[in-house]
Parts: C-alpha cells; sequence; structure tokens
C-alpha cells in the first residue's frame, strides 16, 4: 500500500477532495510510516506544494460555477454576470427551474439574484476558496511562500471590472512594502530623522507642512515645499454587512428597534429614511473599522500632516470613516465633513439589488458626524437611474478638480474619503487637472482594485503635481496585504 504513493495520479473533482496519508495506524507501523516519509523528498523538477485555504461557510452546500459570458440584467432582481467570476448555486435551482433561469450569489460581489444558467459553467468548488498560505516542498531552494491571503483566481479577476466591496480581496505579499517602511521606523524612530520622505523617495520634501506657509522661514527650496499641498484619497474602513452577512434582520427587533448582537457592531445607529431596510443596502462601519479609520489620522497627527478640507462620499460607511479619521488626527470641530454624493461608487455595481435612499447631512449630523449642514455638493446622484463607467469618473472628476481649485486660495491638505476605487479616480483626475489637455483616453477600472484594503491611503502633492509616499505608516487590515501606494504611479 505504502509503495504506491509515488505513482498517485489524481484527476481533476468538482467537489473538494480530501487524501489521507496515514490516519488511526497501529503504532507498530509508525517506524515504517516515518521511514516511508523520510524516503519521499520530491524530486527537483517537482513543482509540489502545501496550501492552506479557506472557504465562506455560508455556501457549503452550494455548487460553484463559473461565468462564461457576461450578462446585463433587465431586471431589479436579476443578477449581473462578469466574465470570470464564479456563482454560488443550490442543486436544487437547476431541478425546480422551468425556464432555465436560477438564483445565485456572486462570488465576487455577494450579490444575490437570477441569471441564464446557459451563461454558466459547472467548476470545481476549491476555484472558489481562499488561499492564505502555500509552501513549497520541493528542492528547488525556492523561498517563496504566501503568508498574505490570495487569491487562486487574481490573475482572471483583476482584467474584468471588479467591484471594489468584494469579499475576496486580492492580496499581494506584504514583506517588500514592509521593507520599506522599515527604513521610516530606523531612520525616523530610532535615528530621530525628520525627513520621512527623505528616507523613503529620495525627495526632499518638507513632510512636515501643513500646506501653510510658515512665519519667519526664509525663501527658497524648503519654502515652495511647504506651499505644495497634500492631497489623500482613502478608502472607507471594514463594513458590517461583509463582516457579518444578512445582519440586519438579527439586529432589528420587530419594531425596528436596532439591538447590538456583537462587540464588533456599532453602538448605536442613527435614524434614517427607510430604517432598517435603508441599513440594509447602505451599511454602517464595524467598530473595528472605525479604529482601522482612527489610526490613520492619528497616523498623519504624528508625522505632523493637518488636514483643513474633508469630503466624503455620501455613503454611510464613508462619512463614518471620515469622522473617525478626525478623531484621529485630532482636527478641531471646525474641520468638518463635506458630503458629496459625486464621491459614491460606480451606481452599476448596485442597481440589481438597488440603492437606498443617502442618509441627508441632517440625519447624519443627528447621528453624531460632524457634517458641514452648510456645504453644497458639487453633483448630485440620482440612485434610480444606471450610468456608465465614463459617467462615473467624469462625476468624481468633477468634485475632486473643483474641491482643490476651490481651497487653493484658502491653502490647507485635502483628504477624499470613498471607496477603493477613489484612489485611482483621484490620482487620475489631478493629473489631468495639472496636465490641462483637451482629449483624454477613456477611463478604465484599474486592474489592482481588488488589492486596495480597508482605510488604504492614497497620496500626492501639487504643483506640480505628484504621486507620492504617503507620509505614515501603512497597516495590515483584516486578510488583507498592506496598500502598496506605488500602484497608483501606473495609471
Amino acid at each position: 500500500m505504502f509503495n504506491g504513493f509515488s505513482a498517485i495520479n489524481l484527476e481533476a473533482h468538482v467537489k473538494s477532495l480530501h487524501i489521507t496519508l496515514a490516519y488511526h495506524f497501529d503504532v507498530a507501523a509508525f517506524d515504517e510510516l516515518k521511514n516511508l516519509v523520510d524516503n519521499m523528498q520530491p524530486v527537483d523538477h517537482s513543482s509540489w506544494e502545501l496550501r492552506l485555504y479557506s472557504r465562506d461557510p455560508r455556501f457549503a452546500n452550494h455548487q460553484v460555477y463559473k461565468v462564461t459570458q457576461g450578462y446585463a440584467p433587465n431586471a431589479s432582481d436579476e443578477l449581473e454576470l462578469v466574465l470570470g467570476d464564479y456563482i454560488y448555486i443550490e442543486e436544487k435551482e437547476f431541478a425546480n427551474s422551468p425556464d432555465g433561469w436560477v438564483h445565485g450569489t456572486s462570488w465576487l460581489t455577494g450579490v444575490s439574484g437570477y441569471l441564464p444558467a446557459v451563461f454558466t459553467r459547472r467548476t470545481a468548488e476549491s476555484d472558489a476558496w481562499t488561499l492564505h498560505r502555500a509552501i513549497s516542498l520541493g528542492n528547488n531552494n525556492s523561498s517563496d511562500c504566501k503568508s498574505e491571503s490570495d487569491s487562486n483566481t487574481d490573475g482572471e479577476m483583476t482584467t474584468n471590472y471588479p467591484h471594489e466591496d468584494a469579499t475576496q480581496l486580492g492580496h499581494e505579499k506584504s514583506e517588500e512594502t514592509y521593507q520599506e517602511w522599515n527604513k521610516y521606523w530606523t531612520a525616523v524612530q530610532l535615528d530621530k530623522s525628520d525627513g520621512i520622505l527623505n528616507v523613503t523617495q529620495g525627495i526632499p520634501i518638507e513632510w512636515k507642512s501643513n500646506g501653510n506657509k510658515v512665519e519667519g522661514e526664509a525663501d527658497g527650496k524648503s519654502l515652495n515645499e511647504k506651499h505644495r499641498r497634500w492631497i489623500f484619497a482613502m478608502r472607507h474602513g471594514e463594513r458590517v454587512d461583509l463582516t457579518y452577512g444578512q445582519w440586519v434582520q438579527h439586529c432589528f427587533d420587530e419594531n425596528g428597534t436596532y439591538v447590538r448582537k456583537d462587540l464588533n457592531l456599532p453602538l448605536k445607529l442613527g435614524e434614517r429614511t427607510g430604517g432598517r431596510d435603508s441599513y440594509v443596502k447602505d451599511t454602517p462601519l464595524t467598530r473595528v473599522g472605525r479604529f482601522q479609520a482612527q489610526l490613520v489620522g492619528e497616523g498623519l497627527r504624528l508625522a505632523g500632516v493637518n488636514v483643513a478640507h474633508v469630503y466624503a462620499s455620501a455613503a454611510l460607511r464613508c462619512v463614518e470613516t471620515a469622522h473617525a479619521f478626525l478623531e484621529g488626527l485630532q482636527a478641531g470641530p471646525s474641520v468638518k465633513i463635506r458630503v458629496d454624493p459625486g464621491l459614491f461608487e460606480y451606481k452599476m455595481w448596485h442597481m440589481a439589488k438597488g440603492m437606498a435612499p443617502f442618509m441627508t447631512p441632517e440625519e447624519l449630523h443627528k447621528a453624531g458626524l460632524n457634517v458641514d449642514l452648510q456645504y453644497k455638493p458639487y453633483v448630485e446622484v440620482d440612485i434610480n437611474t444606471t450610468e456608465t463607467l465614463e459617467e462615473y469618473y467624469k462625476r468624481g472628476e468633477k468634485v475632486v478638480q473643483s474641491a482643490v481649485r476651490d481651497t487653493e486660495k484658502d491653502g490647507g491638505n485635502i483628504i477624499f474619503v470613498g471607496h477603493a476605487a477613489t484612489l485611482d479616480m483621484t490620482a487620475i483626475a489631478l493629473k489631468r487637472l495639472y496636465e490641462n489637455k483637451t482629449e483624454y483616453p477613456p477611463y478604465q477600472i484599474h486592474g489592482n482594485l481588488l488589492r486596495v484594503p480597508y482605510c488604504a491611503l492614497g497620496a500626492m502633492r501639487d504643483n506640480p503635481f505628484q504621486v507620492v509616499c504617503p507620509p505614515c505608516p501603512p497597516s495590515i487590515n483584516s486578510s488583507s496585504g498592506r496598500f502598496d501606494w506605488r500602484m497608483l504611479q501606473d495609471l
């Protein structure tokens, strides 16, 4: 039995496959088994790997189907199909379907709806698993191993239009990013160097400036650098729905009163139009999500970088992120959040299940969020109409460019708090603002969108425009890797 191990040949299976080399064996067989293992070293040309996966337990009884043809929904209960996505479908759906339409849930977006089964193909269940670690078992002296979560479909998913809130983030190894910031800790914290960007980029930038002129400063290059404002873009923090799934039905009683069922859930929720139904489609942050945002604000504060102008997407999770960021920054109450629907993400990612009305500034204020009640948004968004990808980027571009122009006279650094796509949208909008050309290629979703973790921070400088390293260290959020700011240089 043991000699047959070296000749094992495994065919692909659509269900999970478990191999047990030895289990509940007799003690007397231990020495023979040990010798067998010692003699089973992979040959030099082998590519054996030991991999650790996990899967979403909510779909343990579902089959996995790969999308083979894209489909744009024609009704509110239909599911958009994106090439490369995977769909979880219960087997009974096929038996009960009279017309070939089945109900499924997207692996990429977590959205459920009806879809034409003919546009999908049964695939291995493991295709929708998350890879946490891979260790080479070969004798090629390779030290490569994935210590951060990864997806075995990254190459396919990032070539399409991935949803910014996909439950399975694409992840990169973070060690290279950490090595860069290791220089920061050594030079800035231990050696008491005060030039963080000199350390990380080799570019002489006065990173402690808040964008305003410092009195008594001599004219020259250092003073000119102080006139270069920081412009930040940040994704929101950890959201409740992607952490707890269908949380609303468990956390609201029959009277519509919110009841906190977990320590990581919000202490309380504000009253809003639509009540619990609106919270289903417009989720708040978890407590961890708020803490993530506070850490970014704290990081800028400790780096000596202030923020005078804060703009946030109208999504509740983004406004809460901006509020927690200001708490970490320890900004004064006069620094208020300007809520602009123009910064909301691509509406087509939500049309299948519909969108909730945005909370009004008054509702946000009553919920304890420091919003600017006098601010008039640059762009209003109709939640009931569709839009093209170009229209989405154009409204975001208008908000970013208008905010930069309108605050230039007053000075002060700016931050735009939104979604994963907000980072590349801000960078491209500013690049186009300062280039001042008349024609540009069409906007497109950046291939690294799935690699933008919660509270990832992108940083830019103006006059001249430049994508630079943020003036505070990155962080690992949940199971995602550290955000590599250099992704924005590839736009």
